[in-house]
């Protein structure tokens, strides 16, 4: 047999492989861009106006806020628009001072510098006044219009208060106060702290009750001294020298029943003490404690 060679044809013998790194490919040929044709100068100058158009609307708008700025400051200080008029209306329980202290207005304050909501709210934290209004007129003229409350009875808790149609105890009864009012007892002053809203409503049930006993014209004959609530919740009223128990409502039909009996009494010089009336089971049923008139002391309470 014929030897076969070792080496490959084209290589010599005894010869070795060649360890040498092939060469760095070469990068590809860049794509040159195609030239930007050149751009007039008048071309140029119009695009840059364009792009710089917005600078001075800025310049504009940034000098108008330090303006404003620097401008509302003057207004509000300059004692050119210094108040110089103060006009209080609708108090009559109120002293103007005490108005004008409350809301921190003087002469010469800067009229565009008040506040003219927190000033009325100032105000109505004063106990008499139930709704206020400030308004400005320039160059120097501030309005304050007050709605005071209206006083409907008075409410013993622990000291009489002065109640407000809507039930709400506003102020303690003071010397120069109206007095002359029909006086709420038996309710507590911690029903008032605890449950305020439930006694505002029972002050207004027996309101009610003060009405109902006008449109019977049983007030006005006789004057109503008091009006009172039972834990039960009961009322009973003290009407001139009479007390009379009406029990729960409604009343209505109660107080017509009344008029009769008391004006039957009088028909024949009596008087009653005591009226019942109070009785839900027998509404019908009215109870009568009488006695003459020429039989009561002068000066001193029927029925006591």
């Amino acid at each position: 047999m014929a030897a076969v060679p070792s080496t490959p044809p084209g290589r010599p013998q005894n010869s070795r492989v060649s360890r040498e790194p092939p060469p760095p490919a070469e990068p590809p040929p860049r794509r040159s861009r195609p030239a930007r044709p050149s751009e007039p100068w008048s071309q140029r100058v119009a695009r840059w106006s364009q792009q710089l158009s917005f600078v001075p609307v800025l310049v504009l708008l940034a000098g108008t806020v330090v303006a404003g700025r620097y401008g509302h400051r003057w207004l509000t200080h300059t004692p050119q628009l210094g108040a110089r008029t103060l006009e209080v209306t609708g108090i009559s329980h109120c002293s103007r001072e005490e108005v004008l202290a409350a809301a921190r207005l003087t002469v010469g304050s800067n009229v565009l510098a008040v506040d003219l909501e927190r000033a009325a709210r100032q105000i109505e934290r004063l106990p008499w006044v139930a709704r206020a209004t400030v308004t400005r007129q320039l160059p120097d003229t501030l309005r304050v219009a007050i709605e005071e409350r209206a006083p409907a009875a008075l409410v013993a808790v622990g000291g009489l208060y002065l109640a407000s149609a809507d039930g709400t105890l506003f102020k303690r009864a003071e010397p120069g106060d109206p007095v002359d009012l029909p006086v709420v007892t038996g309710l507590s002053r911690e029903s008032f702290r605890d449950r305020p809203d439930g006694a505002r409503e029972q002050v207004r049930d027996s309101l009610a009750l003060m009405g109902d006993l006008e449109s019977a014209q049983l007030g006005s004959s006789s004057r109503l001294q008091e009006v009172h609530r039972e834990p039960t919740g009961d009322l009973s009223v003290m009407l001139g020298g009479t007390y009379i128990w009406l029990g729960r409502g409604p009343y209505r039909s109660k107080l017509s029943r009344l008029r009769v009996v008391l004006g039957e009494l009088r028909r024949h010089g009596l008087e009653a003490s005591e009226v019942h009336l109070e009785s839900d089971r027998h509404p019908e049923r009215v109870t009568v404690r009488a006695h003459t008139a020429s039989a009561a002391e002068p000066g001193t309470r029927r029925g006591s």
